[in-house]
């Protein structure tokens, strides 16, 4: 869908913008799969840095305490929520290559959304800073619903039913609207939230 000159609104925790910016989007990697993709989790065991596998191949003794379980629980909790983040978005991306090309990528697009569902994404994107950008888009816009988008231990070929529903535009019960967006956005406004 290509959209000339309607507003929308993108949270950002980045300061990089000012009114009268052009940002441009479609071409280059965003910020989130950036981060995705380069994530390898590394965890602190007696002042050294390791990777969490090697921590295992070592095979520490811990003593049982609740400090040392909550460490265990937290790290095994980190690596598996990076690691179906990352499945989930290599998975998204193969399923749209391949049925759904025209539509743009997650992974390079500007995450948008509308005046409607503002108040959700407003408690959905943390940080300790944040910037409400009102933008004046045109070009192609992509509406999901993030319901879609929930990060578990699902199998590929449950994400890969996820995406298929997700990228048809197909609207849960309760959806979370997001749009993606490829083309030129004009910064009008900047609110810190």
């Amino acid at each position: 869908m290509h959209n000339l000159n309607k507003e929308f609104y993108h949270i950002s925790r980045q300061k990089n913008w000012s009114v009268g910016s052009v940002i441009t989007t479609g071409i280059n990697e965003n910020p989130f799969w950036t981060t995705c993709k380069n994530c390898s989790p590394l965890v602190t065991v007696n002042q050294q840095q390791m990777p969490v596998f090697a921590m295992i191949d070592q095979k520490y003794n811990f003593d049982v305490t609740q400090e040392n379980i909550n460490f265990l629980y937290q790290t095994i909790e980190n690596v598996s929520k990076e690691t179906a983040l990352y499945i989930r978005e290599q998975v998204f991306e193969d399923v749209r290559k391949s049925n759904f090309p025209n539509l743009p990528s997650r992974q390079k697009c500007l995450w948008l959304c509308d005046e409607k569902t503002l108040p959700y994404w407003n408690t959905a994107v943390i940080g300790p800073q944040r910037y409400l950008l009102t933008l004046k888009v045109e070009g192609q816009l992509f509406c999901g619903d993030d319901n879609w988008l929930t990060a578990d231990t699902f199998s590929s070929v449950e994400y890969a039913n996820r995406a298929k529903q997700y990228w048809s535009g197909e609207m849960t019960a309760n959806p979370r609207k997001e749009y993606l967006f490829y083309g030129e956005a004009v910064v009008k406004d900047i609110t810190q939230i």
